[in-house]
């Protein structure tokens, strides 16, 4: 059996992508997790949806492919304490048990972020501003009670996720606003890293982030990276977003981000990979709730903005394997500082790109189509290592 295995990635390497390919049953294709083996880790960001009895194809899939999970929603602040007085472990734990069971590496996702916490985090039951001590507190009973109910399931956590401006400095958004503003910034890093360093000792404790690759929000990572190791407060890596499009970000701002950080002698991860094919967010991340108007829905604003309905031309077929192949042999030439590689979602009708900037668009950001087989940039992936 392992021969055949060995001859069937060895096929998969040596030709060239075809239509007779993509048509392949995921039985038939190379394992990524074996191909990339010798490189670094390859995830998915999944929800219990994806992983339950119900999609035992998709669940096929997972297992073969990846070797690390990251959940969705699963395991942030909303999902898990909607309520003051409510905890919700139920699926957070389906997602931790079915990677645990299997051997994976489980990522917990996230412990302090601007979105999808309630209000009640930052405010009183009088709906007033919690006092400064009241927001540490804050923190340290949600990480505790969190990083305590998880202890020995995780492997690494997302500590704090997308804290700084694209400017270098600080989001006054969410924690930020609520202690004051920038002012503020470094003291909530290190309080919640000192929080998770106390709380999950055995943790690996990650920063994650969007746009790393922008030179002005790339020094503003590494001013965490560093304020927080001259504390002596542990970080182990660096998360690098990778919502991109067929067009940015430019490759040597990549390589530079992935250098610049390495050099800090943290891991450096490409997180939450999707490449959106799409008129105007393919072109650059669209933030803010414009193009969620209705408007946008309208006839003649639809054939230009979702013009992929029935299905990805080749040609457009053939650009977003370019752009996957070229992407891929910066993190196989980089394997030495890249510790994992994840994926935002498993399959195309799974990505929350169908649904932003633009809501209920048709988009094929990732490796495998939605009826679970692979688009052409799956094959020019796999080959990479045996190039």
């Amino acid at each position: 059996m392992k021969t055949l295995h060995k001859i069937s990635i060895a096929l998969a390497i040596i030709l060239p992508a075809c239509s007779g390919q993509q048509d392949q049953h995921p039985a038939e294709m190379p394992a990524l997790k074996e191909v990339y083996k010798d490189a670094f880790k390859m995830g998915a960001a999944v929800s219990t949806a994806d992983i339950s009895d119900r999609n035992p194809e998709l669940v096929e899939l997972i297992l073969k492919h990846f070797n690390s999970l990251t959940p969705g929603n699963e395991l942030k602040p909303q999902s898990l304490h909607p309520r003051p007085d409510v905890w919700n472990w139920e699926r957070a734990d389906r997602y931790v048990d079915f990677a645990v069971e299997h051997g994976m590496f489980v990522m917990g996702h996230t412990l302090c972020w601007h979105n999808q916490t309630p209000e009640f985090f930052w405010n009183d039951e009088k709906g007033n501003p919690k006092s400064h001590d009241e927001l540490v507190e804050t923190l340290r009973s949600y990480i505790e009670t969190v990083c305590t109910h998880f202890k020995g399931r995780v492997d690494a956590w997302d500590v704090l996720n997308e804290i700084v401006s694209e400017e270098g400095g600080y989001r006054d958004r969410g924690w930020v606003h609520a202690f004051g503003g920038e002012e503020y910034g470094d003291e909530i890093v290190k309080t919640v890293f000192r929080f998770a360093q106390q709380y999950a000792p055995d943790t690996e404790l990650y920063y994650n982030e969007f746009n790393v690759w922008r030179p002005s929000k790339l020094e503003g990572v590494i001013h965490i990276v560093k304020m927080l190791q001259e504390e002596g407060i542990r970080i182990d890596g660096v998360g690098i977003q990778a919502h991109w499009g067929l067009n940015y970000p430019k490759n040597h701002y990549v390589e530079e981000a992935i250098e610049k950080l390495s050099a800090l002698g943290v891991k450096v991860m490409i997180t939450e990979i999707d490449i959106d094919v799409l008129p105007i967010s393919r072109e650059g991340q669209v933030i803010g709730q414009a193009l969620q108007e209705s408007q946008f829905q309208l006839e003649e604003f639809e054939e230009y903005l979702d013009p992929y309905k029935d299905g990805l031309p080749p040609e457009v077929e053939k650009q977003l394997a370019d752009r996957y192949e070229e992407l891929f042999k910066i993190f196989y030439d980089h394997r030495d500082a890249i510790d994992r590689v994840t994926f935002w979602g498993t399959h195309d009708g799974s990505s929350w790109k169908n649904g932003s900037p633009v809501p209920r668009r048709t988009n094929y950001p990732l490796l495998f189509n939605r009826d679970l087989t692979p688009h052409e940039a799956f094959w020019r992936v796999a080959a990479i290592p045996g190039k």
